[in-house]
């Protein structure tokens, strides 16, 4: 026994430790920053003229709940995932329901055109989305000035059309997702309890929205705090599609502009902004599993 146990554990133990190096210490170390001073002079190298590094308490979470910055970030992304969270569930069941029913053909064309999105480079998508809503250029909008639309909406530079524009490249990225997880529970209802109803006269919207989804509910569940939390920690998309208009309408990209993106990067503040972020959504993830109870089914 204790030679297999010492050789489990040097089998192991090298996984062990890239984990705690790669997960486990920059996590632990950017709480440290967030407690600190850390700027550009004093982090990671001191300069002369910049201020020591030195911990500070609670004094940058106290600048981030008081920034009007913040709070337009935190509010707005909130905003955010209800809308895209919503947009990405109704596509999901719609699509779900579709390729469920027995009167779609060409299933096996369907299935391919579903992994799209996952099959192409987030990079590329983005880039593709951009020249596709360009106020001159693209696509959308020459075909909006064919019909008549004398000013189309300006998709990049326009706060307002940019946040409907990243609704609609998540639900785009996030639908394949979606669809997979309904997709699968919608094949688990028993036919027998459809056939029951249409013998009792229950129409199809009345078979779909009391028989059909209630049974398929938690799964839809679990897909949607899953994209929910997806949605709260959107970065990359915003900052590839316009970083500098949605700087103040995500929470992430809010924190990295402060450390990166500003004239003088202030770390600690990105690492509070960031560290409130990260508890933030971990209380919805637990608040979101005791209301749906997805805890139970685990246990």
């Amino acid at each position: 026994m204790k030679k297999s146990t010492a050789a489990a554990m040097a089998l192991i133990l090298p996984g062990i430790v890239a984990f705690l190096f790669f997960n486990i210490y920059p996590i632990l170390y950017s709480i440290y920053i967030a407690f600190t001073n850390a700027q550009l002079g004093n982090f990671p190298i001191q300069t002369p003229n910049a201020p020591p590094l030195k911990f500070t308490g609670l004094d940058n979470f106290r600048w981030a709940l008081n920034d009007s910055g913040f709070r337009s970030a935190f509010l707005w992304t909130w905003i955010f995932v209800a809308t895209s969270v919503t947009l990405k569930v109704l596509a999901g069941i719609i699509l779900s329901v579709l390729y469920n029913s027995k009167y779609v053909i060409g299933k096996s064309v369907y299935r391919a055109l579903l992994i799209i999105p996952w099959a192409l480079p987030l990079l590329f998508s983005i880039t593709v989305w951009r020249f596709m809503l360009d106020p001159v250029l693209g696509p959308v909008n020459i075909f909006l000035r064919d019909i008549g639309v004398s000013t189309p909406p300006d998709w990049i530079n326009d706060a307002f059309w940019g946040f409907i524009a990243l609704n609609i490249i998540e639900v785009w990225l996030a639908y394949p997702f979606m669809m997979t997880v309904i997709t699968s529970a919608l094949q688990s209802v028993p036919d027998i309890l459809v056939e029951a109803s249409i013998i009792d006269g229950a129409n199809y919207w009345q078979r779909l929205t009391r028989i059909v989804i209630p049974i398929v509910s938690k799964p839809i569940a679990f897909a949607t705090i899953l994209t929910s939390a997806a949605s709260f920690q959107y970065f990359l998309v915003p900052f590839l599609y316009n970083g500098s208009l949605f700087q103040d309408r995500f929470l992430l990209l809010y924190g990295y502009q402060k450390a990166f993106g500003s004239s003088i990067p202030h770390y600690g503040r990105a690492a509070a902004v960031l560290f409130i972020a990260t508890i933030v959504l971990a209380v919805y993830m637990y608040i979101s599993m005791k209301i749906t109870k997805l805890q139970e089914g685990a246990s």
